[in-house]
């Protein structure tokens, strides 16, 4: 394997990593329910409240 083969193969998964970075989640990381748009526009896990910015909504 050359430098070059290398090199394309951290590149490859670098591009990817960024792209999977840039990408909204569409489910939540702790049960894997699908998230759905909060009344605030923001994307939220309906069943722990989980929210990608770090936050949570509160269970009723």
């Amino acid at each position: 394997m050359s430098w070059e083969q290398l090199l394309d193969i951290y590149t490859e998964a670098a591009d990817g990593a960024r792209a999977e970075r840039e990408t909204p989640p569409q489910a939540c990381p702790n049960d894997g329910e699908p998230l759905r748009t909060g009344p605030d526009g923001e994307l939220y896990c309906p069943f722990d409240g989980w929210r990608p910015d770090g936050l949570y909504i509160g269970s009723c």
